[in-house]
C-alpha cells in the first residue's frame, strides 16, 4: 500500500513552482538590463525623444562662453600692444621667435645658395649612401616633381621648416625619452602629458603659438616641434626599456657606470627602434607643417590652402603631389636608415673618400650658378586637371549632388538638430552614462566633464555639429574598414594588392585628402566628411586585418573540423577573438576622423574647425582658442569612451 503523501510533501512542488519562474524571470530581466548595447540604445532613445520635443529644449547658458571670449580677446589685444615693451616678450618670446625664424631662414638660404642642381646632387648622394640606390631614385623623383610643377622654392621653404622643427623635437624628445626609459618616476610624470598632446588635434596647437610668436615661421616651427615631440619621447623610452635584460645584467656585473651603461649598451642596442621614432617624428612634422600654413608658414601647405580657397583643383593637385613626394622620400630615407637595409657596402678605408667626392660634386654643381629650374622643363597640369574636373562634374555631378543633399537632409542635419536641441544637461548626462556603460565610473565622469567643458567654453552648438559629423563618418569608416579588413585577412592576393595602397595613403598629409573630395562634391560639409572617411580608413583596415590574422590557427582549425561555415567561423570565432584589435580600430578611426573633420573646415566643413580657422585668420583669439579647446574636449570624450571599453574587455 502506497503511503499517502503528507500535506507538506504534496504542497512543496506547488509552492516552489512560482518562485522558480520568478527567479528565472528576474534573472532574464537582469541580463537584459545589464546588456551594454541595450543600455546604450536606451540612452540614445531618450536623447532622440528629448530632441523631438520642443517644450523641453534648453540651450546651453552663454554666460561663461561670452566671458571667456571677451577676456581672451582682451588678452590678445594686450599682447599685441605690449609685444615690444613687456619684459616677458623682450627678454623671452621675442628672442626665441628671432632665433627660430633665423634658423628657418638660414637653412632656407643655404638650400637656395646650393641652387637646385646642388640640392639634387646632395640629396641623391645622401639617399644613396644611407638607404641605397632604390631610395635614391625616389628622392630624385621627388626633386623632379618639385621642379616640373614650378614649386621648387615652396618645397625648399617647407623642407627648411621641417629640418628646423625635427631637430628641435629630437633635441627635446630623445633625452626626455631616455630619461623616461631609465626612470619609472619620469615615465609616470611624462605619460599623461604625452597622452594629452596626442589627443589634441593639430589645429589646437596653432592658436597659442600665434598668440606668443605672431604670424610667421617661428609660430609654425614651435607648433610643429611640439606636435612632433610625443613619438620621439615614447619610442625612445620604449626602445631603452626593451633592451635585453641579459645584456644589462652583464654590463652591471662588469662594473659599468650609468653613463657607460647608456652609451655602450642601451643606446647601441636601442638604435634601430630610436631611428624608427625619428621616422615618425619626421612624418608628423610633415603633416603639421602643411597645416601650419594657416598661420603663415608658407611653402607647399600655403600653395594648397590658396588653391583650395579658390577651388583650383589643378593647382591644389600639383602642390599635393609635391607634398606627397616629399613625404614619401623622407619616409623611405629615414625608414631605410632605421632598418639598415640596402646600404651600399663600402670598405671602411674608402668611406671618407666617398664622402669627400660627394661633397666636392655638390660644391662643383652649385658653383655653376643655375638658380632657376628651366621653364621649358615645366609641366602645366593644372589646366588639364581643371578641365577634366569640370567634365567629371558634368558627368556625375548630378549623382554626387543628390548624394550630398540626401546625406545633409536625412542624416547630418537630423542628427545635428537632435544633439543641439536636446536639453544641454541631458546631453551631458547621456555622455556620462555612455562613458559609464563603456568604461566604468571614472570614464563616465571624465566623459560628462569633457562635454560640459565644451559648453562652458561657449562652443556648445559648434561642438554638437562637429560631434554629429564625427559619428556619421565613424559609422561609414567602420563599415567599410570591417569589410575590407576581413577580405584582406582572408585573401593573401587582395592583401598584397591593398597593402602598398594603404602604405601610400598613410604617408599622405591630411590636406591632400581634401583635393579629390572637393573635386567630387564641391565645397561644404559633405566633402569634409568624405575626406575624413578616406583618411581614417587605412588604420582601421590594418587593425581589423591584424586582429583576424592574429587568431590562433589551432582555434580556426578546430572550428572548421566542427563543420563551421565561413560566416560562422567569422562571426563566432574570428571577430570575437579579435575584439581587442577591433576596439582599437574604433578608437583610432574616430580620433583620425576628429582631426580630419576639423581640417575639413578649410573647404566649408564648418563647426569647430571653422571657429579655429576664422579665429586664426581674423585674429580673434577668443573664438579660435575656445574652438580649439572644445576640440580637445571632444577628443577626450571620444578617446576615453572607446579606450575604456577596450580596457574593460
Amino acid at each position: 500500500m502506497a503511503a499517502t503523501p503528507t500535506p507538506t510533501q504534496s504542497q512543496t512542488p506547488q509552492s516552489t513552482q512560482p518562485s522558480g519562474g520568478g527567479t528565472a524571470t528576474t534573472s532574464s530581466w537582469r541580463t537584459w538590463a545589464t546588456n551594454r548595447w541595450i543600455q546604450t540604445g536606451a540612452v540614445l532613445l531618450v536623447l532622440v525623444i528629448a530632441g523631438a520635443l520642443p517644450y523641453v529644449r534648453a540651450p546651453f547658458p552663454p554666460e561663461t562662453g561670452v566671458w571667456l571670449d571677451e577676456n581672451l580677446n582682451a588678452l590678445y589685444t594686450w599682447v599685441v600692444s605690449n609685444r615690444d615693451t613687456s619684459p616677458i616678450f623682450i627678454y623671452g618670446f621675442n628672442y626665441l621667435s628671432v632665433g627660430l625664424g633665423s634658423s628657418v631662414a638660414i637653412i632656407d638660404d643655404l638650400l637656395q645658395a646650393l641652387t637646385w642642381p646642388g640640392v639634387v646632387v646632395l640629396g641623391a648622394f645622401a639617399a644613396w649612401r644611407t638607404a641605397g640606390w632604390r631610395v635614391m631614385l625616389v628622392v630624385l623623383a621627388a626633386f623632379a616633381v618639385f621642379g616640373v610643377t614650378g614649386l621648387w622654392n615652396d618645397a625648399m621653404t617647407t623642407l627648411a621648416l621641417i629640418i628646423t622643427s625635427v631637430l628641435l623635437a629630437l633635441i627635446v624628445g630623445v633625452p626626455l625619452g631616455i630619461a623616461a626609459g631609465r626612470s619609472d618616476r619620469v615615465q609616470r610624470m611624462v605619460r599623461p602629458v604625452l597622452d594629452f598632446m596626442q589627443i589634441m588635434p593639430a589645429f589646437a596647437y596653432l592658436m597659442p603659438m600665434l598668440l606668443l610668436f605672431g604670424i610667421g615661421n617661428p609660430a609654425a616651427a614651435v607648433a610643429t616641434t611640439v606636435y612632433a615631440i610625443p613619438p620621439a619621447v615614447r619610442i625612445t623610452s620604449m626602445a631603452i626599456r626593451n633592451v635585453d635584460k641579459g645584456a644589462i645584467e652583464a654590463a652591471v656585473s662588469l662594473g659599468s657606470t650609468k653613463w657607460q651603461m647608456l652609451g655602450k649598451v642601451q643606446l647601441p642596442l636601442a638604435k634601430r627602434t630610436i631611428l624608427l621614432g625619428v621616422n615618425q617624428t619626421i612624418m608628423l612634422a610633415v603633416s603639421m607643417v602643411v597645416i601650419a600654413s594657416v598661420i603663415g608658414a608658407g611653402g607647399l601647405g600655403d600653395a594648397i590652402y590658396q588653391a583650395l580657397s579658390k577651388i583650383n583643383i589643378g593647382r591644389a593637385l600639383e602642390a599635393g603631389l609635391a607634398i606627397v613626394m616629399l613625404a614619401i622620400a623622407l619616409d623611405r630615407v629615414t625608414g631605410a636608415v632605421g632598418h639598415g637595409a640596402h646600404t651600399p657596402r663600402i670598405p671602411k678605408r674608402l668611406r671618407g673618400w666617398v664622402l669627400g667626392v660627394g661633397l666636392v660634386a655638390t660644391a662643383a654643381v652649385a658653383s655653376l650658378g643655375v638658380e632657376r629650374w628651366p621653364l621649358e622643363w615645366r609641366l602645366h597640369i593644372a589646366r588639364p586637371v581643371n578641365d577634366f574636373t569640370h567634365a567629371f562634374e558634368s558627368a556625375i555631378g548630378g549623382f554626387t549632388d543628390a548624394l550630398g543633399v540626401w546625406l545633409l537632409d536625412w542624416v547630418l542635419q537630423p542628427l545635428k538638430l537632435t544633439l543641439m536641441e536636446s536639453p544641454w544637461w541631458l546631453v551631458v548626462l547621456a555622455s556620462a552614462a555612455l562613458g559609464w556603460i563603456f568604461g566604468g565610473r571614472r570614464v563616465g565622469v571624465t566623459c560628462g566633464v569633457a562635454i560640459l567643458g565644451a559648453g562652458l567654453l561657449g562652443q556648445w552648438n559648434r561642438s554638437m555639429d562637429t560631434l554629429s559629423q564625427i559619428l556619421v563618418a565613424a559609422v561609414v569608416v567602420l563599415l567599410i574598414g570591417l569589410v575590407l579588413g576581413v577580405l584582406m585577412a582572408r585573401h593573401d592576393v587582395f592583401a598584397a594588392i591593398l597593402r602598398p595602397v594603404l602604405d601610400a595613403m598613410q604617408t599622405l598629409p591630411p590636406f591632400v585628402y581634401l583635393i579629390p573630395a572637393v573635386a567630387l562634391f564641391a565645397a561644404g560639409r559633405v566633402p569634409a566628411l568624405a575626406a575624413a572617411v578616406v583618411f581614417a580608413l587605412p588604420p582601421v583596415i590594418r587593425l581589423v586585418n591584424d586582429g583576424i590574422r592574429g587568431v590562433p590557427q589551432q582555434t580556426v582549425e578546430a572550428a572548421l573540423s566542427q563543420g563551421s561555415t565561413k560566416w560562422q567561423l567569422l562571426t563566432k570565432v574570428q571577430l570575437p577573438l579579435a575584439r581587442s584589435s577591433l576596439l582599437l580600430a574604433v578608437n583610432q578611426g574616430i580620433m583620425m576622423i576628429l582631426s580630419m573633420v576639423v581640417i575639413g573646415a578649410l573647404v566649408g566643413g564648418g563647426a569647430l574647425g571653422y571657429g579655429v580657422v576664422f579665429g586664426l585668420k581674423q585674429n580673434e583669439l577668443g573664438l579660435g582658442l575656445t574652438s580649439g579647446l572644445a576640440i580637445v574636449c571632444l577628443g577626450i570624450f571620444l578617446d576615453r569612451m572607446t579606450q575604456g571599453r577596450r580596457t574593460n574587455a
